[in-house]
């Protein structure tokens, strides 16, 4: 095997099957080429029929590392609703000895790696393999540390001469998570005027149109933020938008919902009666527009109405 190709790497990584042993804990990789830890989980896929066997995710720091294991244990936690929206690289590994390997920005498509990366990423997934290779004989090898309230790592002393040391965890306290919904006080007062529509609802969602991407060298999902009449489902909110680019640009536009569904309603005239969303996540980031507006805010499994309008625009191309 090529140490420099990481190719090769990926296929050597596959071929040893440890996905199970490797899921049940994490590490961490501090080359000397990077001001960043590389944060390590793996797992098998257990999607039942998906061809992929297993992943080995990468992330740089600690920051999109904790947020990507808190979104798996709680599910609307932060704004990543799937892998995708973490900063990190990935290597699959599917049936038939495929191997792959991808960069995720979140609102970026994924894309493969640069030769700058794959330079960069080759001596990280080497001691990937070093490492699970040992969990083999050592399964809580990862574990070494724990009493000193740090994770293992394998860090990088001089060129290609790695050991393995303890990392610290952060303080969480410097730097939590947060949240910050702001809405312009001069439009919420003009809105609080407007009559409210008892009657009338509003199905909404902020959704990602995989089939639609920005033509560029870095391709963009699309995403819109839906809202129709679940009466008539004629649309009340269609804004499309895409990530800016800069850190943080989905968060950013969730941050912005509240405001965007209120400069809706002020051209709308009224206020809805009641405003159904599909998830916990969209109902917290809503809920300082509630405090303002008198309309119910509703949680559904199911949205029919928008499910059926958002179908019929990607089915006809007129998103």
């Amino acid at each position: 095997m090529n140490r420099h190709d990481v190719n090769e790497i990926a296929k050597a990584i596959a071929a040893l099957d440890l996905w199970e042993k490797a899921s049940a804990h994490n590490w961490a990789l501090v080359p000397q080429t990077s001001e960043l830890p590389y944060l390590v989980t793996a797992g098998p896929e257990n999607k039942k029929g998906s061809p992929v066997l297993g992943r080995l995710q990468l992330f740089p720091g600690f920051v999109p590392f904790r947020d990507f294991m808190l979104s798996r244990k709680i599910k609307d936690f932060g704004v990543g609703m799937s892998p995708m929206d973490f900063d990190h690289f990935e290597m699959v590994s599917a049936k038939g000895g495929v191997t792959e390997l991808f960069v995720y920005e979140p609102g970026f498509v994924p894309r493969a790696l640069t030769d700058a990366e794959r330079e960069f990423l080759a001596p990280l997934l080497y001691e990937c393999y070093g490492l699970m290779m040992r969990l083999e004989e050592n399964p809580d090898l990862p574990l070494a540390y724990l009493k000193e309230n740090a994770i293992f790592a394998r860090k990088e002393i001089s060129e290609n001469v790695w050991i393995d040391g303890p990392l610290k965890l952060p303080d969480e306290r410097q730097n939590p998570y947060t949240e910050q919904v702001s809405l312009s006080k001069a439009k919420c007062a003009a809105a609080a005027k407007l009559p409210t529509a008892a009657a009338e609802k509003w199905e909404l969602d902020f959704v990602m149109v995989p089939a639609y991407q920005t033509r560029e060298k870095r391709s963009r999902f699309l995403y819109i933020l839906a809202a129709v009449d679940s009466a008539t489902g004629e649309r009340r909110v269609w804004e499309k938008m895409s990530v800016d680019g800069k850190p943080g640009g989905l968060k950013r536009m969730w941050e912005a919902h509240a405001q965007r569904v209120l400069d809706r309603i002020l051209v709308e005239g009224r206020i809805p009666g009641a405003l159904h969303v599909r998830s916990p996540r969209m109902a917290r980031f809503l809920r300082p527009l509630g405090m303002q507006l008198p309309f119910k805010l509703v949680q559904f499994a199911k949205l029919p109405a928008l499910e059926a309008t958002l179908e019929l625009a990607i089915r006809s191309n007129t998103i």
